[in-house]
């Protein structure tokens, strides 16, 4: 038998979080770069964070409200090639 434990998975809170990063003031969009708003905005206009699993560790990630919107109206692949384009629009 072994002695190792396998890790839980943490629930997130979003509203903590969101204080959390906030009160750093550096927080982002992570597809759209907007810069995240204080603390009381970000939670009114529905800022959102999400855990990303990774292999070693998880990753946080902040999505404005428009780009979940953007997301749900346009499903993730379509939503992502359109993102893809903008940025190289920008940088090309």
């Amino acid at each position: 038998m072994s002695a190792v434990k396998t890790p839980e998975r943490i629930r997130l809170d979003v509203h903590a979080a969101l204080h959390a990063i906030c009160t750093t003031g550096k927080g982002r969009c992570w597809y759209c770069d907007a810069r995240l708003p204080r603390a009381e905005e970000a939670v009114g206009t529905g800022w959102y964070v999400q855990r990303v699993e990774g292999e070693r560790v998880a990753s946080i990630i902040l999505i404005c409200p428009h780009c979940q919107v953007e997301r749900a109206e346009l499903g993730e692949e379509e939503f992502l090639r359109n993102l893809s384009l903008r940025v190289c629009n920008a940088t090309c």
